[in-house]
């Protein structure tokens, strides 16, 4: 198991449920992955006033709530309270070797990998390596810092300070000066509603317009949404529905400063923040489009504005990143994954995945039943398809995929989260009747499917 944040926590639980014997290595000396504050693993980007912007309901895992004493949107301490109290509940701590970095993962020949690891932060150190059987990847998608490509025109002249979203830690820095955020997504839009309250001026900058969700609505975290009526109803009405509750809740665009979206709100991942609206509506941040090209000391926009610019902070998302894996075995390119239900690369066995299925709502509640999906893989009570069956259904959930979602690195890895639950159920029952000898069809992940009127490309 390589890493302990809530993808490697979940799959440790329910390993260790089954039985299966397995060590966990973990780069930092805490577990939590990136909601440990300052994680000395150097993998974190949480900042000092983060809240979860999923409820504590939607969050938990199915076999741990979380406390009922916690706010609706835990602040991201809680979270990583709830997750040490997770590792101690299930004993997971003396499974994980902490302060370890993986640093190859190489398949045999003879079937079986070979993994070496090494001490933290000392290049110097020995590499050991170990045969596994099987091993099983937790490193995360948060932590690699994605800067646009190709470079802006001129971001190499530019004097001031300019940072990634994954280095801030507060608006403290940035009192009094004029500051530029980068980016539409969730990190962005908090991070410049924050920045806001002590800059002199704040601009957004977005390439294209996107919905932004309130995190109430109807009185209730709009992730409840995820499990009310309206989730049940086709995407291709739920799109223009959820477009008319945003409108009826929030406004129009146009009320913030903000350009009408393209797209439907759930062709693409949502960005939720309650504070960047109220602050748009204060003109204490200033929507503008694209940067085309940076002085100096400012930022030109593709609406052929320019603007005095001190400060710029790159909110624009991450990579997905496996060092360890020599990318002719396995690389995420273009953001996209190779990946039968996200989990298992076809011709790759006894390697897996956990937590590259993004949802628009939180991931945690997926993670244990995949993780109880990898164990029987481990423990022989499932069976996969085969290798060519598992292509053909990457193949048409890639298609589903690219019909339904922005076209985009940002949403190479979304899901519909209740597609995703029922595909991972419907392969763990088809899986053990092909352990029994019995074969089932290959059950597809289907990203959606819209209507004539779906508003989706």
């Amino acid at each position: 198991m390589i890493g302990a944040g809530p993808s490697g926590l979940a799959a440790s639980k329910v390993l260790a449920s089954h039985g299966v014997p397995f060590d966990c290595f973990e780069a930092g000396s805490g577990i939590g992955g990136l909601w440990r504050y300052g994680n000395d693993n150097g993998m974190s980007g949480v900042y000092a006033s983060l809240h979860a912007n999923i409820s504590k309901e939607s969050m938990s895992f199915s076999s741990l709530p979380m406390p009922e004493t916690f706010p609706v949107f835990p602040h991201h301490s809680r979270v990583l309270a709830y997750l040490e109290e997770y590792a101690a509940r299930f004993g997971l701590h003396r499974h994980i070797t902490f302060g370890t970095e993986v640093t190859s993962v190489r398949p045999l020949d003879d079937g079986g990998w070979e993994v070496g690891r090494r001490r933290r932060g000392d290049p110097a150190a020995e590499v050991t390596t170990r045969r596994y059987t099987e091993v099983v990847v937790a490193n995360g998608h948060h932590w690699s810092p994605r800067l646009p490509g190709p470079a802006v025109p001129g971001a190499e002249e530019f004097e001031g300070s300019a940072l990634h979203s994954h280095e801030y830690r507060s608006p403290e820095s940035y009192a009094g000066r004029r500051v530029l955020v980068i980016g539409m997504g969730n990190s962005a839009c908090e991070i410049a509603a924050e920045i806001s309250r002590t800059a002199a001026r704040t601009f957004l900058s977005a390439r294209e317009a996107t919905h932004v969700f309130p995190k109430m609505l109807l009185g209730r975290p709009a992730d409840h949404l995820v499990r009310s009526p309206l989730s049940r109803i086709p995407r291709f009405l739920k799109g223009p529905a959820m477009a008319l509750l945003l409108r009826l809740t929030r406004g129009a665009p146009a009320q913030y400063g903000l350009a009408d979206p393209v797209r439907g709100p759930l062709a693409a991942h949502p960005s939720t923040s309650d504070e960047l609206l109220v602050q748009l509506a204060r003109g204490a941040v200033t929507p503008k489009p694209g940067v085309s090209s940076f002085g100096r000391d400012t930022a030109a926009f593709t609406d052929g504005s320019r603007e005095p610019v001190d400060a710029v902070v790159y909110a624009t998302g991450y990579s997905l990143s496996f060092p360890f894996l020599d990318p002719a075995v396995f690389a995420a390119r273009d953001g996209r994954t190779e990946l039968f239900l996200r989990t298992v690369p076809p011709r790759l066995p006894g390697l897996y995945f956990m937590g590259l299925a993004q949802p628009s709502g939180a991931a945690f509640p997926l993670l244990e039943p995949q993780a109880e999906w990898v164990a029987g893989l481990i423990t022989g009570t499932v069976a996969l398809p085969s290798p060519q069956d598992m292509t053909r259904a990457i193949g048409r959930e890639r298609r589903s995929h690219e019909r339904t979602y922005a076209p985009s690195y940002r949403h190479g890895i979304e899901i519909d989260v209740g597609s995703y639950q029922r595909a991972l159920r419907r392969e763990l029952r088809a899986g053990r009747r092909r352990a029994r000898g019995v074969v089932p069809p290959v059950p597809v992940l289907a990203a959606a499917r819209p209507g004539p009127t779906a508003e989706v490309p």
